[in-house]
């Protein structure tokens, strides 16, 4: 199994603004590649670390090519960790608990933890983004001869 990522401008949750730039199938935590979305302070800066992210990665999902790959549609936050920029700053989240500033997560696990402790949980009805178009890679082991 991998750790998925997705990307978003905006609150992921907020169905009429958010926009879904991608998603990755593994290595999706922020100690690894992911982690370096903290240093974008502006919309710019964001669409252009997760362009690096899509550029450097042979997993990444575009919107404009595949539709949502994971098979929970109908509850955004199963996947592993969801990156946002909204309110000012890169957000991420895990799972269903509350998003916290990418940079203040990075600081450690304390931290992270006492953040999320007083956090709202995330609710388990946002639906995934969806298109037309064939769903993107998700992390399947293919093995070949």
């Amino acid at each position: 199994m991998g750790t998925r990522a997705q990307f978003f401008i905006g609150n992921p949750m907020d169905l009429e603004t958010r926009e879904w730039l991608g998603c990755v199938a593994w290595d999706g935590y922020p100690d690894g590649d992911c982690g370096g979305l903290a240093k974008a302070s502006s919309e710019v800066g964001f669409r252009a670390l997760v362009a690096d992210l899509k550029a450097k990665r042979d997993d990444f999902c575009d919107p404009a090519e595949r539709s949502f790959p994971f098979p929970w549609r109908n509850d955004l936050f199963l996947t592993d960790y969801t990156y946002a920029l909204f309110d000012g700053a890169v957000q991420m989240t895990c799972f269903h608990r509350g998003f916290i500033p990418l940079s203040e997560y990075l600081k450690g696990e304390a931290v992270a933890n006492a953040y999320h402790d007083g956090a709202e949980r995330l609710p388990s009805n946002v639906p995934a983004p969806v298109s037309a178009l064939p769903p993107g890679p998700d992390s399947i082991i293919v093995i070949s001869a």
